[in-house]
């Protein structure tokens, strides 16, 4: 049992993780083992999927300053999950006008129900055992019943967004440095992205050296999601793991 978020945390991904590589083995007929994601120009291809980054720090700057779609109301989930769409419509732009394959983006069509079935277990487990090793958290039931709610619609827009773009990116950047360095690059990247929230929070040196722990979780997270190709069954773990960190989904506190 631990009183911190993070080592449960951590300790449930990895359990959602080897469920994967377990379902894998167990039923390989549900990812089928293909070839590399085809991709004429990385390097030009992997600019554009900058180029569109770009586009989702301005387009979540204009949010910041208030320039979005009113979020109140009995509609409010949709307005958020309307406005992260209209957020990350820069790297969706890119792939339609570039005209790239979605399995360029590891979102394969075959088989899209059993995945994403599978992932709702797997994100079921991550809660579990999250659930039991935090002191002071809720039953799993409870704290699933917490997170899928129609007020959380747009958080599960934004992570499967989230997804996407890293995604894009990873595929394009291993062309060009090769895999091994790309799941390093792109995991580092995840761990510094906390930077800034955890030092306007007070964060403290020692703190930060936390962001080893996720650099090396997100080595493992992008690991199996290249071997699987597919991120579709990871966001459900991303989405209910992303709302364990609130005391009111958790009821730690």
């Amino acid at each position: 049992m631990f009183h911190d978020h993070a080592t449960p945390l951590v300790i449930a991904y990895l359990i959602a993780l080897g469920g994967w590589l377990l379902a894998n083995r167990v039923f390989p007929g549900i990812w089928q083992s293909k070839s590399d994601e085809v991709i004429a120009k990385p390097r030009v291809e992997f600019g554009y999927a900058l180029l569109g980054v770009i586009g989702i720090l301005v387009m979540g700057m204009l949010w910041t300053k208030g320039i979005r779609i009113p979020e109140s109301g009995m509609f409010a989930s949709i307005s958020g999950a309307l406005n992260q769409i209209l957020i990350f419509m820069p790297i969706i732009l890119v792939m339609v006008i570039r005209r790239q394959s979605w399995d360029t983006a590891w979102i394969p069509k075959d088989r899209i129900w059993i995945r994403i079935l599978v992932g709702l277990i797997l994100a079921s487990l991550a809660v579990t055992t999250y659930s039991i090793l935090r002191v002071g958290a809720d039953s799993p039931w409870t704290i699933i019943v917490r997170i899928w709610r129609y007020e959380h619609l747009d958080k599960i827009v934004q992570v499967f967004l989230e997804d996407l773009t890293i995604a894009i990116l990873f595929i394009r950047l291993a062309k060009i440095i090769g895999h091994a360095w790309a799941t390093v690059v792109v995991a580092c990247l995840f761990a510094a992205g906390h930077i800034p929230v955890m030092v306007s929070q007070g964060t403290t040196w020692l703190e930060l050296y936390g962001l080893l722990r996720d650099a090396g979780l997100g080595v493992a997270v992008i690991l199996i999601l290249q071997k699987s190709r597919d991120f579709i069954w990871f966001w459900f773990i991303h989405f209910c793991m992303d709302m364990t960190q609130f005391n009111g989904i958790s009821g730690v506190g």
